[in-house]
């Protein structure tokens, strides 16, 4: 979350480091906060809907029949509350994406050119070929919400959304959520690159014992330091991320999560008439596949949190392309592999032992 809206620090040219100064802004940050219980309900609906679907194995198989209604009937409310309580957290991340990093946002829908009162996108296919600035309509075909993406980013539907297009040219929004017309991408990038060379200079002043300049390089450096990452880019274009798999992993983790959502709805409105929906053998299929639609559901909101920030390591300070170190390639790919070995095995492991243990159920008593 702190990489993602990094608060809390300030920046020490002596040291060339970040360093904390105050505790209480990273722990308290809203998106960490959001995130934080988002991946927590999550988890409550992994759990609850993996019950469901070996419950309704055992009863496709004709065991352990009344074990399997009871873990039902728990994991149902489980899931129930889970989901519920994911989707109000993923509400609360929306509107913090939209205020700490709109364009994650627009990538997240597609959006090139915002407007007031602006549509979400239900189901799309995005055009391929669409580049910025081309004038092509950015969907082959969709199926769009009015007023959605307005509601979800600021809770009115008489707001603007900015899209890439506005906030590249400087149109954007205030933690507060209000419009602003703020500096271009061209500007930050200027800025970044003017913060860069006052870092030069405080480092060839500190070199040289001149306090005098490395307290003014500092002052210049701490004026334009909050878009110090823009100095590494070499245009606008390289802060847009990728949109395409931005756009589908976060309507991916959306429909599943509806999907989810139903689930779980008469999951529990069944077993509290006695279960007769879980003796449909289709139903049990579907709960048996739901497992592997719950952890798509839950990969996808990942891709979109990672891959939808990029090209920033540290939203707005680090790109990737600087995000180096003195370790050696090889090295990197000697750790990889090991890793890779050991969680493969033990990913084995965890997968027979489970199968294991569903294969046999519980102890009679």
């Amino acid at each position: 979350a702190w990489m993602q809206y990094p608060v809390g620090m300030e920046f020490d040219p002596a040291q060339m480091r970040n360093v904390m100064d105050n505790f209480w802004d990273v722990v308290l940050s809203p998106v960490a906060i959001n995130k934080f219980f988002h991946a927590v309900f999550d988890g409550w609906v992994v759990g609850a809907v993996f019950v469901c679907g070996v419950s309704a194995w055992f009863l496709l198989k004709n065991k352990r029949r009344e074990f399997a209604l009871d873990s039902i009937r728990i994991a149902g409310w489980t899931g129930l509350a889970g989901i519920v309580l994911t989707l109000w957290t993923g509400d609360g991340s929306a509107v913090q994406v939209a205020r700490v990093q709109p364009m994650k946002l627009a990538a997240m829908e597609g959006l090139y050119n915002g407007k007031v009162g602006q549509e979400i996108v239900g189901f799309g296919l995005l055009d391929p070929s669409k580049t910025l600035n081309d004038g092509k309509d950015p969907f082959l075909f969709d199926i769009s919400i009015p007023y959605g993406l307005s509601i979800l980013a600021n809770h009115d539907a008489n707001t603007f959304v900015p899209g890439i297009n506005d906030l590249i040219e400087g149109i954007s929004l205030t933690p507060e959520g209000d419009t602003i017309r703020t500096e271009s991408y061209a500007e930050r990038i200027a800025i970044g690159k003017r913060a860069h060379e006052a870092l030069r200079d405080f480092d060839r002043a500190m070199t040289d014992g001149d306090t005098a300049a490395m307290a003014e390089a500092r002052a210049r450096l701490k004026e334009d330091y909050r878009y110090f990452g823009y100095g590494y880019l070499d245009s606008p274009e390289e802060a847009i991320p990728p949109v395409g798999m931005t756009f589908y992993s976060f309507h991916i983790m959306v429909l599943a999560g509806g999907y989810l959502l139903l689930f779980f709805i008469l999951a529990v409105i069944s077993s509290a008439r006695g279960g007769r929906l879980w003796e449909r053998k289709w139903w049990q299929w579907v709960a048996i596949l739901t497992i592997p639609v719950v952890w798509i559901c839950s990969e996808a909101g990942w891709v979109t949190a990672e891959v939808g920030r990029q090209p920033w390591i540290i939203e707005g300070l680090m790109p990737a392309r600087a995000a180096i170190s003195a370790i050696s390639a090889s090295t990197v790919q000697l750790t990889f592999w090991m890793f890779a070995a050991v969680f493969t095995a033990l990913l084995v492991a965890e997968v027979t032992i489970m199968i294991n243990q569903i294969r046999r159920g519980p102890e009679n008593h």
